[in-house]
């Protein structure tokens, strides 16, 4: 556990912002944060925490030093994206221990916050096999495993179980009505801007995978509605889909093949040149 000199936290959005800082992440929303609440719920925290804040005090100010705390936990997702065999977006999540302790000594009394990680990390494997599926609302395609009241787990062919908290999955069903995976990844911050176009492509693969596209996406050419449709199979709204489409429109030109206007048009999307 970290040390720092004063009270640095006096409510749940300083304490994310410290534990965000001690985990190198920038520009998460808190709101990505809230999709983890329940591996980070106080029961499950709260004797480890009381040893670890202990152990800390102790070590640092003698085995004599009391202290009283205010704690918070705070979840902080990590991503990765692993291409190999099945495609998997990978989502370490590390339960942070902000605490604002007052410290007393024999000799005299101070105020301190600690901040580290706490427990074992948790990874969440998400097939895109399986996101694409989750996106075109056709779960029932996988059989249930096993159900309880925090955790179900999906039989996904080529794979392990697909094991994911349910509030995780009511979350994502619910960020996803009003915006797109890459949008929603953008909600991770720096590092979810690194993964976005991988799981985008990844995802646009899988769209394009049935038998009426035999021609490879980087052979084919195409119209508007072709990339209008490629854009809401990434689960852009249609209205979304279509404005990007009509930014990338002085970019684009009637030989290109489809995965290079794709291409343009996620660019123009976020803005590019």
């Amino acid at each position: 556990m970290k040390i720092l000199v004063g009270k640095q936290a006096d409510n749940w959005k300083e304490a994310t912002g410290l534990a965000f800082q001690e985990a190198g992440v920038e520009g998460m929303s808190a709101d990505i944060v809230d999709m983890f609440a329940s591996l980070a719920s106080d029961h499950k925290m709260s004797s480890e925490a009381d040893k670890t804040i202990g152990t800390a005090i102790r070590n640092r100010y003698g085995n004599k030093a009391t202290w009283r705390a205010e704690r918070w936990f705070v979840p902080v997702p990590k991503l990765h994206y692993q291409g190999k065999d099945i495609p998997l977006l990978i989502i370490e999540i590390t339960v942070y221990l902000v605490a604002a302790a007052a410290v007393k000594t024999p000799k005299d009394s101070r105020l301190v916050t600690l901040v580290g990680g706490v427990g074992k990390p948790e990874t969440l494997a998400i097939p895109m096999v399986f996101l694409h599926a989750f996106l075109e609302s056709d779960l029932d395609r996988f059989a249930i495993v096993a159900r309880d009241a925090g955790y179900t787990t999906w039989e996904v062919p080529g794979t392990k179980p697909v094991r994911l908290p349910n509030d995780f999955v009511s979350g994502l069903a619910e960020m996803l009505k009003y915006q797109s995976v890459v949008a929603w990844l953008g909600e991770f911050g720096s590092q979810g801007r690194c993964v976005a176009s991988l799981v985008a492509g990844s995802l646009l693969g899988l769209a394009f995978q049935d038998p009426s596209h035999t021609v490879p996406v980087s052979r084919q050419g195409f119209t508007t509605e072709d990339l209008i449709s490629a854009m809401e199979s990434m689960a852009y709204q249609p209205t979304e889909a279509r404005e990007m489409v009509r930014l990338a429109a002085p970019r684009l030109r009637a030989d290109m093949m489809l995965e290079e206007a794709i291409r343009i048009t996620l660019q123009m999307g976020k803005g590019g040149d």
